[in-house]
């Protein structure tokens, strides 16, 4: 246990110390040139990115309360931090994030089933809600003078036509019979065809709100990321923030380093000198935004789950819910 925190912590100071040596040498400025565009944000500026950094947590509670019933947003809100600190830990993290979420929502009543329903729901919202607004930041970049963005956007458009009918088929599979007999293999089977039902039957009342809670918690995000190129002195016009904000989503599930940490920074850096913002700003605006993306989300999520074991010593509280096994 000791031996993967270290390897945790070493391997988030190698990611961060990737962070701050790609993004100025792939927006061409000198660390001190990228250091005195920092220095002009101001403090009314830093708590107006506190704002909006606290606005995406809390926008996100309603798409994990959405996949949960009986999830309240204050719990969803330490979910989302806890999970948020783990997953910026770890290569992968989002296993761990995973196991350290079933534990939350077991202590506090959730059955088994519904907490895998959640998780799968979760992870499909944000895997298409990115490759949505990947696909759209793609398509706007296609026309400008960023290369590589036509043929992305070709691949996007060739992902999103396929996984339509590849849900489709998943989700009309018939359950497999009685004729199946007794054993392990066909008690599995029905377990999984009565998770999909689940699965079936969340999405068609709760496919609103978690639309709307992606929605929100994307804008939210753009948001961020527009305001901290802005404090930065980047005056490359919104819609093309947006659209290399749009365009870069698809790579922050890219889990080579924790969260994705380099990788998606890098490529905005590339898309946003080569559209015609200063490299200094430019450089400065992502470090200061992966800031609050990555580095500000661990002491929230230490803070959170502090928070949620001290509370745990009181014992499990049920809530309503199916009853699942």
């Amino acid at each position: 246990m000791v031996g993967s925190r270290l390897l945790g912590l070493v391997l988030s100071a190698a990611a961060i110390a990737l962070l701050a040596w790609a993004v100025p040498v792939v927006a061409g400025a000198r660390w001190t040139e990228v250091a005195a565009a920092l220095r002009h944000v101001g403090t009314a500026r830093v708590l107006l990115l506190c704002t909006l950094w606290g606005l995406g947590l809390w926008t996100y509670t309603f798409v994990l309360s959405a996949a949960l019933p009986g999830l309240t947003r204050r719990r969803a809100l330490l979910v989302n931090c806890v999970g948020s600190a783990v997953s910026n830990l770890f290569p992968l993290g989002g296993t761990a994030g995973v196991a350290v979420t079933y534990s939350m929502a077991r202590h506090w009543g959730h059955p088994p089933r519904a907490i895998g329903v959640f998780t799968v729901l979760t992870g499909v919202c944000n895997v298409l809600a990115r490759l949505v607004v990947s696909v759209a930041g793609a398509l706007a970049l296609a026309r400008s003078a960023v290369p590589g963005m036509g043929r992305a956007a070709v691949a996007g458009v060739s992902v999103l036509l396929l996984l339509p009918p590849a849900l489709l088929a998943v989700a009309r599979r018939r359950a497999p019979g009685r004729h199946d007999g007794p054993g392990l293999l066909p008690r599995a089977r029905r377990w999984t065809a009565r998770f999909r039902e689940d699965c079936r039957d969340l999405v068609r009342t709760a496919w609103p709100a978690l639309a709307a809670g992606m929605t929100a918690t994307l804008a939210a995000q753009a948001l961020l990321f527009w305001a901290c190129l802005h404090a930065a002195g980047v005056r490359t016009s919104a819609a093309d923030v947006l659209a290399v904000f749009a365009a870069s989503r698809l790579l922050t599930q890219i889990g080579l380093t924790p969260g994705g940490i380099g990788v998606t920074e890098s490529a905005a850096t590339y898309a946003l000198v080569t559209l015609g913002g200063a490299p200094a700003a430019v450089a400065a605006g992502v470090l200061l935004y992966a800031a609050f993306t990555h580095l500000m989300e661990i002491p929230a999520g230490a803070l959170a789950g502090a928070l949620w074991l001290w509370r745990r010593g009181r014992g499990p509280v049920p809530v309503p819910g199916r009853a699942q096994v």
